[in-house]
């Protein structure tokens, strides 16, 4: 990921991580709202419940007004009556929302209560001289006034609650989105790192195995290779051969045209080296104008051809951009099984070959002998 791109995907995942957590914290303090919504509405519901309560009780008295003496308890509706005020007491202290609608039930109902007793008490003729029905009406108004404050409370809280929730929908919402905006910019980061980083390591690895001008194997990677083409010959008694070239009169080159066709010339000249060879086979440059190439499962006469493949491609001019030149190779070939016992041996084994063609007059393929090298000349192959 380039950099640029990098810091806004960065500065996009902030922004996404901040809002995520403004929007938790909303959240949070909705939920904590809702919750205290919750205990005040439970609490003016427990209101309700006395008043509902010392309403039954104050129905009970009535009918033992209507009904005359005899017909119910007095003192136990007193009782009661006198406990749902204790409780309505307490509650107001608890609910200053209720309080005052509570505190002005108390004494209508004590009045009613009072003259309920009296008429209770005086003779049937005489129970017309109290005002029970305009005390038993004065009552029921002040706890029917209580009872709607308290559903008006309740009715409040209960549509502040149904506002928090429609506001915590539209939270919820954004926060999943953000959560999805967040995960999908860190699997998209974690793509893109993941990516750079194999690029990274590709890169790294072309550095370390491969020349950066030709492309080809380097020389670390080359010894690798052979150290292997060597074990599976001695495991699998195949035979491998390598191939030692360098170019003729490169030198002549850089110093007539610049090292900058001198380049060009070397990758071409890799190029054309891989057009020879097998896909199984390795061509690599050991460094200057030196190339190796590795033949596994190739006998001598597999090497000749690849040699006189190599000779014939390398003698065709080369078009370096304005200049044409003409180069020639020469080669050296190390086998086994043979004298070498380890890739440096069989390295050196085709050097003193490659050498054996220079002294032969260049342009030419020379082949170490089946007990050793040098035997210079022997199946030299040479192109005009």
């Amino acid at each position: 990921m380039p950099p640029l791109a990098g810091r806004i995907a960065g500065t996009g995942l902030a922004i996404a991580a901040v809002t995520i957590a403004v929007l938790a914290a909303l959240l949070y303090g909705d939920m904590s709202r809702e919750t205290g919504l919750s205990r005040e509405v439970q609490a003016i519901q427990d209101v309700k419940s006395g008043l509902e309560s010392l309403k039954d009780s104050l129905h009970r008295l009535r009918y033992s007004i209507v009904a005359g003496p005899g017909s119910g308890d007095l003192d136990r509706e007193r009782v009661a009556i006198e406990a749902d005020l204790h409780y309505l007491r307490a509650k107001a202290a608890e609910r200053p929302d209720v309080a005052p609608a509570l505190a002005a039930l108390e004494a209508p109902v004590r009045v009613y209560l009072d003259v309920a007793g009296l008429a209770l008490r005086a003779p049937q003729r005489e129970r017309g001289a109290f005002p029970v029905a305009e005390a038993e009406e004065s009552a029921f108004r002040s706890v029917g006034r209580a009872t709607a404050r308290a559903t008006e409370e309740i009715n409040h809280r209960t549509n502040s609650q149904i506002q928090l929730w429609a506001s915590r929908e539209v939270y919820v919402r954004a926060l999943v989105a953000g959560t999805i905006a967040v995960l999908i910019g860190l699997g998209v980061a974690f793509r893109q790192s993941i990516r750079r980083a194999r690029r990274d390591a590709a890169r790294i690895e072309q550095l370390a195995h491969y020349d950066a001008l030709t492309g080809l194997a380097n020389r670390s990677l080359l010894t690798d290779h052979l150290a292997r083409m060597i074990a599976m010959s001695r495991r699998n008694a195949a035979p491998v051969a390598i191939l030692l070239f360098d170019l003729d009169d490169f030198k002549d080159v850089n110093d007539t045209l610049g090292h900058a066709a001198g380049d060009a010339l070397l990758s071409a000249v890799a190029r054309r080296a891989q057009s020879c060879v097998r896909a199984s086979d390795t061509v690599g440059r050991l460094g200057g104008d030196g190339f190796l190439v590795l033949l596994p499962d190739t006998d001598r006469e597999g090497a000749r051809s690849v040699a006189s493949k190599l000779l014939d491609a390398l003698a065709l001019p080369f078009d370096l951009g304005a200049a044409r030149v003409n180069v020639s190779a020469s080669i050296g070939g190390g086998f086994l099984p043979g004298a070498a016992a380890d890739a440096d041996a069989l390295i050196h084994e085709a050097d003193g070959a490659l050498y054996a063609s220079k002294r032969g007059g260049r342009n030419r393929y020379t082949e170490a002998a089946i007990g050793g090298y040098p035997m210079p000349g022997v199946a030299a192959v040479k192109t005009s």
